[in-house]
């Protein structure tokens, strides 16, 4: 994909556009930010740009060595993910020190042309060994070379590998982007489109997953279901948290309940433009007198017990569930 296929970063493709013209590229890069906003996408345009030989700032996407970056062969790209302990590509998995090492035999042969870019995606997965032996070669990448070192956790690099990169930090995109993104690829409605892309909080691959995986749907669920919940309903408040406690993406479903609350508190303050389930507007009760201290005690019950079931904690997800859905529910034991 060429600069031009990306949605959002201007200002960040605008300044590595003019570093590809000029031909002053620095040595190393840390491209930061939130996941799935596009990072690794921006990344792999600056090195098709850096190797097109017929346009001097972006990709012109028919040539031969745009057509090798398309099937990741050009000898000039050089990708790095982490992996598991088979090698396997495993986001959750290190880069290891092998993969380093592979990349600095693989940077000790001069190009041709155009300049040899690394892509490091994970770098933040690096295990210290690994990112102790590539520090030299971020400091003095050989000539015709430039590294790219990709993360969503920029805090957990080295100093030290920090120190030796150009940092440049990428936002999460505009909701309208996303927006946009979903209704022409994902079929959405506006309103669902617009509900996902607040959520997704700026991230289109996260935006994607939410529609691919059913979370969309159980969103509505579990909205709805919670909504018919009284403070008479004790026994369908506990079924309820018997069910959820079995549920598989829990933290993502507590996340929904929060969403949710959220909503209730900005809409009871007359801020209905803030509301990110905006496709579930009809569920929205009018706020009584003393509703915003109860919303807020809600919303930080579900926060409290996304963390009690989490590590390093552990709490037993159902009693934690019961007592959350019995409390946010105005609901209570006979």
């Amino acid at each position: 994909m060429s600069f031009g296929g990306i949605l959002g970063h201007a200002r960040e493709i605008e300044i590595l556009k003019g570093a590809a013209s000029s031909g002053h590229v620095a040595h190393a890069f840390v491209f930061a930010g939130p996941d799935g906003i596009g990072k690794k996408l921006v990344a792999t345009a600056f090195a098709r740009a850096l190797n097109c030989r017929v346009s001097p700032d972006d990709s012109c996407g028919a040539c031969a060595d745009c057509s090798m970056m398309d099937s990741s062969v050009h000898p000039n790209l050089i990708e790095v993910c982490p992996v598991d302990k088979d090698g396997e590509k495993d986001p959750e998995g290190l880069i290891r020190i092998s993969q380093i090492r592979e990349v600095q035999n693989a940077l000790r042969f001069r190009v041709d042309s155009g300049m040899k870019v690394v892509i490091v995606d994970g770098a933040d997965r690096l295990v210290p060994q690994a990112a102790n032996a590539f520090l030299k070669t971020l400091e003095e990448p050989p000539p015709g070379s430039v590294i790219i070192l990709v993360t969503s956790k920029a805090s957990e690099l080295l100093a030290t590998i920090l120190s030796r990169c150009q940092r440049m930090n990428f936002r999460p995109l505009p909701d309208e982007a996303v927006k946009g993104f979903l209704v022409e690829n994902k079929g959405l409605s506006p309103n669902e489109a617009g509900a996902v892309a607040r959520l997704s909080g700026g991230s289109i691959s996260r935006a994607a997953l939410f529609v691919d995986d059913g979370s969309l749907q159980k969103r509505k669920e579990v909205i709805e279901r919670l909504s018919s919940i009284g403070p008479s309903d004790t026994a369908e408040a506990l079924k309820f948290a018997e069910e959820l406690s079995k549920t598989d993406g829990l933290d993502d479903v507590l996340e929904f309940i929060k969403s949710w609350y959220r909503d209730r508190i900005v809409a009871s303050e007359g801020a209905p433009y803030l509301i990110a389930n905006n496709d579930m507007e009809r569920h929205l009760k009018d706020a009584g007198v003393g509703e915003f201290n109860r919303l807020c005690s809600s919303f930080w019950a579900v926060e409290e017990a996304r963390k009690a079931i989490a590590p390093p904690r552990y709490a037993n997800k159902q009693l934690t569930l019961e007592v959350l859905i019995l409390k946010v529910s105005g609901a209570h034991f006979m």
